[in-house]
């Protein structure tokens, strides 16, 4: 029977498989025929339907089979994937519950309820189905899911406010009960021992855990796991075990003698034997204090108990019978001793080191970097102490370089030691550089390579007031023809791959550097265009150097050449979490050059494909959840488990979605429908804590000291909570007074006080006041609550729901008691902004000041351009005013009909209504002038004579100091350079242009 049913059913896999889902549904349907209720062929239908696009018919053959409560294997899969693709993951829970309720002897279709429940995060719920398959099957690893997931619970892991609950003790404890009485111990398994290591340091019982730690079968695990070998030192610090954290860390890596059979040159480890050896100090030091400044020890009468040395540890169990286990058992060890004196442990130290060292050769960087990181420490102390500091530093970075100066990571090595030098020392420093540089032969790979990280020490070592020349200087001589960067690039780089990187690879982005501190300098835009020649022409060489497009896509956005940035965005081929990462280079206040109203959808598109990472993130890690319970790895469950929080609850998430926001507004038509929804929308956002996982230090940084090229690449300030949280509430605050609707965000400015306002650029914060002065000039209308809103825009309110309250007048002062914002209280600072106590912004609400701000934005965008600032400053201005006149619009929607006819009838609503169709019409008037303005700038961009300048610039900006000289490329490269460059700002500033036009005439 079982063979003939498979055969029944295999033409409709092999045509799912293939794709062929109009087959598949034809098969089904002749099958349904002769048993019209065969459970595995309707769900391969609703499986077909759905793949097939018709959601309805699959969504109704979906509900009928889940009314049937199924409980066939085969056919809970099936319908399993259908409900997830149908985005109804609770479903599955509520299907898989009631099948195990018919079928309580399953164990397979148990463990199914327990991961829906682990899908959903639903911790409890999963807590007691694991508890009830080991009551009922006797697995262990049941019982150890139960644990698992009552430390979850008590987390609130993936909760709206993670952390640790009020009941949380009480769960930690059941769990400790459960794990102690377990039929089998917890060192049997690394992911075991590291659950119980873990709750017993949440419950804070450190002595217990240490003792598991030190008995034998603790010290094998910690050898050979390095997840419970992390955990170990974290318990170690925590119970201030220091010396014994020091004396371990000193034997692993001087003898061979435990588990890994091989010497530990685990960095981690030498950090920890650093940390762990200051610590003792401070220790020794703090105890001998005490001893100088103590009294009289207290008498028996003053204190109760034994002293500590006369203290009984209690013998951990780990049977369900309570004997003790020998094996868990700690063996009595002799306190470890180590010297008092600080000199005498540090010189420890550095005889370790210097062994170390001497032993591996080159071979191991290790113990070379430990002393480098050993003396910065020393140095931190002594100055810490008001002592003279030791030069021993500087020579140690010398012995580094010498060593491993052929090596690209020498330079990543030495930064933060160099950075430590002081002024005197960084002199003999530089000197020593130029000494090496002149000895450097470039014509191999090593010496090519060492030249460079000559380059790279000297130009992070330079000091500051560097001038115009030495910046022109600096990039020629990167880029010298004959030397560095034709010889690395051509010569050395000639039978490699494409998929290879070029030996001089970083001499462009050297040059690209200087280049860009000679434009921080002068602000003369032409040593920008030659930072993009010397990136497209490295580009051309090593097509798989992303930080060429990165520095590239920074370059180009602030000359506001966003086709070419978008295209070498695309270029890197950014996926998965990246897009939370990296998309903050092409989407950081990315409306500013959206042509949404042209037609150009090139920026919204690119909002919707870094989101499709968040819509996908819950899907897949409760998938890698799922597998980590599957296979007992108990250790990456909370890993993953904050990494589905960090992506949900993502800065750059909400930054892009509000993005998209500003820009979908200028095409999508202004209805308080979708304003409503938008507005429940964004009210979540700002109550949510979000993670900022942007990644800035892909932005290839070898700038000088206390400079950061992301800084300096940057369109305006680096955006952050602050920023958000602003935008968050200037938008609800339009849309609830568009919709007519209370909102727990405060009606005035004081919540944005001014420390608020440091990620803001200064037409931004003229933004936010215009956006203060609407609401402040245009009175309250009558509001109501969100049912009756929502009831009132489809259609199905009675007369009585969709009375409101009266409202409140443009001078502050209640119309009545019952107005909607009297009871509405100021909504607190968001945890992440730190109040300044700095005086709170005012503005003089008028319909004149409102129409002062678009007459300022059009001087001031004139003013930018006639100043020759780059054309980024002209746009962002000219967007922000674009964007000023959509929000006028949304708060005079309750007033103003589509058709400009007066929508409520208040006493004094007819002056309202002829001041805001005046004040739209004078704003019309200025965003033309912007408009025509930006059409003259365009026109200007796409001339010939504008091409030969910039191409000319590039050329010859200094006859001995030519960067194009140098490369040898001639007037052609950096003419195509230009092209490309003016058209892409053509394009940008015609289709503001002609996108404020259509906005206005909307």
């Amino acid at each position: 029977m079982v063979d003939q049913e498979q055969r029944k059913l295999k033409p409709i896999y092999d045509a799912l498989d293939s794709g062929s889902y109009k087959a598949a549904i034809q098969t089904c349907n002749k099958l349904l025929k002769k048993q019209p209720q065969h459970e595995t062929i309707r769900a391969l239908k609703s499986l077909a339907l759905l793949r097939a696009n018709k959601a309805e018919e699959a969504i109704q053959l979906c509900d009928e089979i889940l009314a049937s409560k199924p409980t066939d294997d085969t056919v809970l899969g099936i319908m399993q994937h259908v409900l997830k693709h149908l985005d109804r993951t609770p479903e599955i829970t509520a299907m898989f519950e009631d099948a195990f309720k018919k079928q309580p002897g399953n164990e397979e279709l148990g463990a199914q309820t327990f991961m829906s429940h682990i899908r959903v995060g639903s911790w409890k719920n999963a807590q007691i189905i694991a508890l009830k398959l080991f009551k009922s099957f006797k697995q262990p690893k049941y019982l150890f899911w139960s644990i698992m997931s009552a430390v979850l619970q008590a987390q609130n892991a993936g909760g709206v406010n993670p952390g640790m609950t009020d009941n949380a003790p009480i769960l930690l404890n059941l769990a400790l009960r459960m794990i102690t009485n377990s039929p089998i111990p917890s060192y049997v398994a690394p992911d075991h021992f590291y659950l119980h290591l873990t709750i017993l340091k949440t419950l804070d019982k450190l002595d217990e855990a240490y003792e598991l730690i030190q008995s034998e079968r603790g010290k094998r695990l910690c050898e050979t796991s390095l997840v419970v070998d992390e955990l170990r030192r974290e318990i170690f610090l925590a119970k201030g075990a220091c010396k014994e954290e020091a004396v371990l860390c000193g034997e692993r890596l001087s003898k061979k003698g435990w588990a890994r059979g091989e010497l530990d040159r685990n960095w981690i480890t030498f950090l920890s034997l650093i940390d762990s050896t200051f610590d003792v100090i401070k220790l020794n030091e703090s105890q001998s204090k005490c001893e100088t400044d103590s009294v009289a020890p207290a008498t028996d009468s003053e204190g109760a108990g034994p002293p500590p040395s006369e203290a009984k540890p209690t013998p951990t169990s780990t049977e369900g019978n309570g004997e003790v286990d020998p094996e868990l058992t700690p063996k009595p060890t002799p306190h470890p001793e180590l010297p008092l004196e600080p000199q005498a442990l540090i010189d420890g130290l550095r005889e370790l080191f210097e062994r170390l060292a001497k032993e591996d050769g080159l071979k191991e960087r290790g113990g070379h970097l430990a002393s480098l990181q050993l003396e910065k420490r020393v140095r931190i102390r002594e100055e810490g102490q008001g002592k003279s500091v030791p030069d021993t530093l500087l020579s140690l970075i010398k012995q580094y370089f010498n060593n491993f100066s052929d090596k690209t990571c020498c330079f990543e090595d030495l930064k933060p030691y160099v950075a430590s030098l002081q002024e005197g020392e960084l002199t003999s420093w530089l000197g020593y550089l130029k000494e090496q540089a002149d000895a450097r032969d470039p014509s191999t790979p090593a010496g090519l390579a060492r030249s460079i990280n000559v380059f790279k020490l000297q130009r992070f070592s330079s000091t500051s007031g560097r001038t115009e020349d030495d910046e022109r200087n600096d990039a020629a001589l990167y880029l010298k023809t004959d030397v560095h960067f034709n010889r690395g690039m051509v010569l050395l780089g000639k039978d490699l791959s494409d998929t290879d990187l070029q030996p001089a690879d970083d001499l462009a982005i050297l040059a690209a550097n200087a280049l860009v501190s000679a434009w921080v300098i002068t602000r003369k835009e032409t040593y920008l265009h030659q930072a993009l020649v010397v990136l497209e022409y490295a580009s051309s060489k090593s097509k798989q150097n992303y930080q060429f497009r990165v520095l590239a896509v920074r370059i180009y956005r602030l000359l506001a050449a966003n086709g070419p940035a978008l295209s070498h965005y695309r270029t890197m081929d950014v996926k998965q979490v990246q897009t939370d990462t990296l998309s903050h280079l092409i989407l950081s206040r990315g409306s500013t050059y959206s042509l949404a109203p042209v037609g150009d959808v090139g920026m919204t598109q690119e909002c919707i494909a870094a989101s499709d990472i968040y819509n996908q993130n819950s899907s897949d890690t409760a998938d890698m959840i799922i597998k980590a319970f599957q296979f007992e790895k108990y250790s990456q469950i909370t890993e993953f488990v904050e990494f589905e929080d960090r992506l949900d609850n993502s800065l750059q998430r909400d930054l892009t979605r509000l993005e998209y926001v500003r820009m979908k507004f200028t095409t999508e038509k202004l209805e308080p429908e979708a304003l409503l929804l938008e507005l429940q929308e964004l009210e979540f956002v700002l109550e949510k804590m979000h993670h900022d996982n942007r990644d800035f230090a892909v932005i290839p940084n070898y700038q000088p000291r206390g400079q950061s090229l992301a800084d300096q690449t940057s369109m305006g300030v680096v955006r952050g909570f602050q920023w958000l949280t602003v935008f968050l509430q200037l938008y609800i605050r339009a849309y609830a007074r568009a919709c007519r609707v209370e909102t727990s965000v405060a009606s005035d400015m004081n919540t944005f006080l001014s420390g608020w306002l440091s990620e803001m650029t200064e037409d931004e914060k003229t933004f936010l006041k215009f956006s203060q002065i609407l609401h402040e000039w245009i009175p309250c209308p009558p509001l109501q609550s969100r049912e009756a809103a929502m009831a009132a825009l489809t259609g199905t309110a009675t007369p009585s729901e969709a009375t409101a309250a009266p409202a409140q007048n443009g001078s502050g002062e209640p119309a009545a008691k019952t107005n909607g914002d009297q009871e509405r209280k100021q909504s607190p600072p968001p945890p992440h902004v730190k109040q300044d106590g700095s005086a709170p912004v005012t503005v003089e609400a008028s319909a004149e000041t409102a129409v002062k701000y678009f007459q300022d934005a059009a001087a001031r965008a004139k003013a930018l351009a006639d100043q020759g600032e780059l054309l980024w400053e002209v746009c962002h201005v000219a967007t922000l005013a674009q964007e000023a006149y959509i929000l006028l619009q949304i708060v005079s929607l309750p007033y103003i009909s589509k058709s400009g006819k007066s929508k409520i009838k208040l006493a004094d609503s007819g002056p309202v209504v002829e001041s805001l169709k005046a004040v739209r019409t004078q704003a019309a008037t200025h965003l033309k002038t912007i408009s025509t303005l930006l059409s003259d700038i365009a026109e200007k961009e796409g001339s010939a004579a504008r091409r030969d300048e910039w191409a000319e610039g590039c050329a010859a900006l200094s006859e001995a100091n030519s960067v194009m000289h140098a490369l040898q490329l001639g007037n052609e490269f950096a003419s195509s350079v230009a092209k490309k460059t003016l058209e892409a700002r053509k394009t940008v500033c015609e289709g503001l242009a002609n996108g404020i036009l259509k906005v206005i005439s909307a």
